[in-house]
């Protein structure tokens, strides 16, 4: 019986990892890269999350950033790998998002492990961050 539970228990974190990494499609390599965004000690209560998905032919990248209502209406900057990427604005429930997709023709940088992610306000106070 114990044996049973420990050949369980590691087809289930095989099945973890397996999740993780990238799938295989017939026209190419698929790449599905998520990361937690954490606040800064300027806005510890910050959460986020920044989600790649690649296909042959696409990209999309998705940012999101909650609980910085102290931030509702201001515009901040989302930069990857240092560079500038978005410029979105702060919803009055202190949420912000960007989604862009490169199916739809606009700019999605290529993710790899390593890359950055950075949330700052306009003055570069860092809201949220996380690397893939």
């Amino acid at each position: 019986m114990r044996r049973t539970t420990i050949i369980a228990a590691l087809v289930a974190v095989a099945a973890l990892f397996a999740s993780f990494a990238p799938a295989a499609s017939a026209s190419g390599t698929a790449v599905n890269r998520q990361v937690a965004l954490h606040g800064s000690t300027s806005f510890p209560n910050a959460t986020g999350s920044a989600q790649y998905q690649a296909s042959s032919g696409q990209r999309e990248l998705q940012v999101e950033v909650e609980h910085i209502k102290v931030l509702a209406g201001k515009q901040v900057n989302v930069f990857v790998n240092g560079k500038k990427w978005a410029s979105p604005r702060v919803s009055s429930l202190g949420k912000m998002d960007v989604d862009r997709n490169t199916e739809i023709g606009q700019s999605v940088p290529t993710i790899k492990a390593g890359s950055t992610v950075r949330v700052r306000t306009l003055g570069g106070t860092l809201i949220a961050g996380g690397s893939f």
